[in-house]
């Protein structure tokens, strides 16, 4: 997707210099465009799992506008209208009892053109000074700001020369980034250079999934090797992060504002559909899970952790696991999984003593009966983790309205609050956003509210009610690449996933199912072994509650972080 401006930039239309200095800031959003070329690359249906890991084929044929859950919204084109009406947003988000905002800067509407002749002919500097009366809005409303400079927003002309893979974007985004922060350190609290760079780097230059990264077939065969396209991105954005790191405390040191600079990585929670998937799961995992960190960590205030669910691996992708609960956008749900993530973050790098803050957190319901529960019980496991030494700072739940996203368009529903697009983009708060203002305000997930959202999940799942999912399936059960226009209609699930209280089911690959029936056969152990084998399996519990059933979370009364995804950064 093109805006006119971005259609400019790539040659379509002229370009009047002179438009550059006007005051075109404040103005509406420019309407997204389709760019429509005669022919084109066209991505094979896969397996979700096998386009992440970039094993993509490519076919010619007459493109078609077959962007997900697109052509068939209303007034797609308008997003939120964030840009030329935050206070809706920032209302809603006010409403929270958030003290935290986070939201981001859209690199292509600072600098439309690349500045290969100067800085100065390439920025617009209204779209900075609209953006700083947006933070000073923020600000307004009685919240701080988190700040994202870098939200997947490649601009189409660095995506023309080859972006991420040439060194020469280390020093547009360093321009990019002393511009921001001249303009808005004093208003800013929290810093986030990247997010999700290593998912970026995977369906931009290796799946070629996303704008801007054009990857040929030889490309996407070797991108993960050591010489590969995704490690020499993800080197190129770590060195783009440690020099940026450096000029946001040098420039913020002008001003009384304490600063502290992160990055919001993303982490699923893997494991093996069968045996033979194990080496999958450690191989994903060697590549993506810790890598990134470890070459940023001595230039990090915070680690930032996205989580959303856990992924069962089934080689070549996804599986779609029949009695798992998932998000509308194929996440299974799994609380138990951000606990483990985060101990395994904190013992690797606990000798830097950072602190964490989970900068996204949410799941995409639009019946809200499965996000209430996903909210209560991702808490338990934050708070659990804080139990074991984790120094949590703050939470972002993603996210206040309905969104759009890159992979499935309008079709998951992630905001607690719906958007009626049929009639002028009119909120709906959902009954998580009462529920979320709720713990916001008071640092208290109580027993009460953890049954009362649990019971009624059940209720609809006895009932045998069905909720949409963006996910087509294929005859194996792998989950395929993209959204679908038309969501089809999947039941919830009767199955125990709170927190400390899911049991996965072990491996399901014929071996094993044939292991487990030999060890269940009564002759093979005696009743003492059975019992000693019951005894020796952990036993899962209730986070620890008062007498009066009420779970205190101290260190979310310092710091409440809010989730909002800056809606006029989307480039496609």
């Amino acid at each position: 997707l093109y805006s006119e401006e971005k259609k400019k930039i790539c040659g379509e239309i002229p370009i009047d210099q002179s438009q550059l200095k006007g005051n075109n800031g404040p103005k509406e959003e420019t309407v997204l465009q389709y760019g429509t070329p005669k022919m084109s690359r066209k991505l094979v249906k896969v397996a979700m799992e096998a386009m992440i890991r970039g094993f993509e084929k490519f076919i010619k044929e007459d493109e078609k506008r077959n962007v997900a859950a697109w052509h068939n919204t209303p007034y797609p084109e308008q997003r939120l209208r964030f840009w030329s009406d935050p206070d809706t947003e920032l209302r809603l988000a006010q409403g929270t009892n958030v003290t935290v905002f986070r939201m981001g800067v859209d690199w292509s509407r600072v600098m439309p053109v690349e500045p290969v002749d100067g800085i100065s002919k390439s920025v617009d500097w209204a779209a900075l000074d609209h953006y700083r009366a947006i933070i000073e809005k923020v600000h307004a409303y009685g919240m701080r700001v988190m700040l994202t400079l870098f939200h997947h927003s490649l601009p189409p002309w660095a995506g023309a020369y080859g972006g991420w893979k040439l060194t020469k974007t280390i020093e547009y985004f360093l321009e990019f980034t002393r511009l921001s922060v001249e303009k808005f350190a004093d208003l800013v609290d929290f810093w986030i250079i990247f997010n999700e760079p290593h998912v970026f780097a995977m369906l931009t230059y290796c799946a070629g999934a996303w704008p801007g990264g054009h990857p040929d077939l030889l490309e996407t065969a070797t991108a993960a090797l050591p010489r590969g396209v995704f490690k020499l991105v993800m080197h190129t954005m770590a060195v783009a992060h440690l020099k940026a790191y450096d000029l946001i405390h040098d420039i913020s040191k002008r001003t009384t504002k304490k600063t502290r600079v992160g990055v919001s990585h993303h982490v699923s929670f893997m494991r093996p559909y069968g045996l033979f998937d194990a080496l999958a799961v450690v191989l994903s995992d060697s590549i993506t899970r810790f890598d990134y960190i470890d070459e940023i960590c001595d230039k990090l205030d915070f680690i930032g952790i996205n989580y959303y669910g856990q992924e069962v691996v089934s080689v070549p992708g996804l599986k779609l696991v029949s009695n798992d609960e998932y998000s509308e956008s194929g996440r299974g749900v799994s609380p138990d999984g951000l606990y483990r993530v985060l101990l395994d973050f904190h013992n690797r790098y606990k000798k830097f003593r950072l602190p964490y803050i989970i900068t996204e957190n949410g799941v995409s319901d639009a019946t809200d009966y499965i996000r209430r529960p996903y909210l209560l019980e991702h808490l338990l496991a934050v708070k659990a983790a804080m139990k074991k030494g984790v120094s949590i700072q703050g939470y972002c739940f993603w996210t206040t309205c309905d969104n759009w996203e890159w992979a499935d368009g309008y079709g998951p529903k992630f905001g607690l609050v719906a958007v009626n697009r049929e009639n002028n983009l009119a909120r709906i708060p959902r009954p998580s956003y009462y529920l979320y203002a709720e713990i916001a305000k008071t640092g208290t997930v109580t027993k009460k509210q953890r049954e009362k959202a649990w019971n009624e999940l059940q209720t609809a799942a006895d009932q045998g009610r069905k909720r949409p999912f963006c996910r087509a399936v294929n005859s194996h059960g792998l989950m395929l690449a993209g959204g679908l226009d038309v969501q089809v209609e999947r039941c919830f699930v009767q199955r125990d996933w709170r927190f400390g209280h899911y049991k996965p089911d072990g491996l399901q690959d014929p071996l094993s199912q044939l292991l487990r029936s030999i060890w269940s056969i009564p002759l093979v152990r005696s009743k003492n072994d059975a019992r000693n084998l019951i005894k020796s399996r952990p036993k899962y519990t209730d986070v620890p509650v008062s007498s009066s059933g009420d779970l205190k979370n101290e260190t979310f009364d310092k710091l409440k972080a809010h989730q909002m995804r800056e809606n006029v950064a989307v480039t496609g």
